[in-house]
């Protein structure tokens, strides 16, 4: 085990004061000493505002912003209120393994060059499966679509060093952050461990916004850096061609597939619709 310390940042507005005591709760059961820092960022829920009272008096540190200013804003100030080496953004919604953030800070201890410590997601609430992660090995292979998780560790110096996060996103802050630390030379790793809990609901702002507003705020990230977008042009579309050919692959098998059985599959759809419409007239009639 290195000696790098880690602090952990919950980034809270509104959250369903249940679903944070059992974060915060999770937060301060790790295995290293971790020092954890709420930021309530203008919370006007009373369930939201019952947890962190009862936190605070509990002694977690609970730093308050007056209105709501936004997830990148508080991780900016959840940051500035560690004095760790790094760290470890935890959504409020969400718990974590008590060895995560051994774990992480374990892996930036080993090499210097790594920027980024992600750990494989166990969705739970509405569903649950086992995320395992996809390896990133360059800012490229992120250039496409996120696939580093906002709950992620990192060096708090690199934090410094870019300027915190992004302001005035509404979605994306975490992507935009790792295509800059990418940029600038670092390296990405996992834990292969389902140790971070995410917890699906019907009220996360992935849930609620729409495909269309998904895809213009991802473009304004990309709007925000276009030079780096520019720098690996030639590799993008490289991989985009790769994805279109294997597009037209796939669209010719299932039309080949179609040819074959279509006929046969739309005649057994035909027959369970009747055999359905047989039962219930006989249930009718019972």
């Amino acid at each position: 085990m290195g000696t790098g310390t880690i602090g952990i940042v919950i980034p809270v507005y509104n959250t369903d004061g249940a679903y944070l005591d059992e974060c915060i709760a999770s937060a301060l059961a790790q295995t290293v000493d971790c020092p954890v820092v709420v930021v309530d960022d203008g919370s006007v829920k009373p369930g939201t505002l019952e947890a962190l009272a009862r936190w605070s008096d509990k002694g977690v540190q609970v730093v308050r912003h007056p209105e709501n200013r936004g997830t990148s804003v508080a991780l900016d100030s959840g940051a500035a209120a560690l004095d760790t080496d790094y760290v470890m953004p935890v959504g409020s919604d969400d718990r974590i393994q008590p060895s995560l953030c051994a774990e992480v800070a374990a892996m930036l201890d080993a090499d210097p060059a790594v920027g980024v410590v992600s750990t494989d997601l166990q969705f739970f609430g509405s569903f649950e499966k086992v995320d395992r992660l996809p390896a990133t090995n360059g800012v490229a292979d992120i250039l496409f679509g996120n696939t580093i998780p906002g709950a992620s560790a990192f060096r708090r110096s690199d934090w410094v060093a870019l300027g915190g996060f992004a302001t005035g996103l509404r979605f994306g802050q975490d992507w935009e952050f790792w295509v800059r630390l990418l940029a600038s030379g670092r390296t990405a790793r996992i834990v292969h461990q389902p140790l971070y809990e995410y917890r699906r609901h019907a009220a996360q702002v992935t849930a609620t916004m729409s495909e269309e507003g998904k895809r213009e705020h991802s473009l304004d990230v990309v709007r925000r850096n276009p030079a780096i977008w520019g720098a690996h042009v030639e590799e993008i579309m490289a991989r985009y061609w790769t994805l279109a050919d294997e597009h037209t692959r796939q669209s010719a098998r299932l039309a080949v597939l179609e040819r074959r059985y279509g006929a046969i599959n739309r005649l057994l759809g035909r027959g369970a619709r009747f055999v359905k419409s047989v039962r219930r007239r006989i249930r009718r009639r019972g």
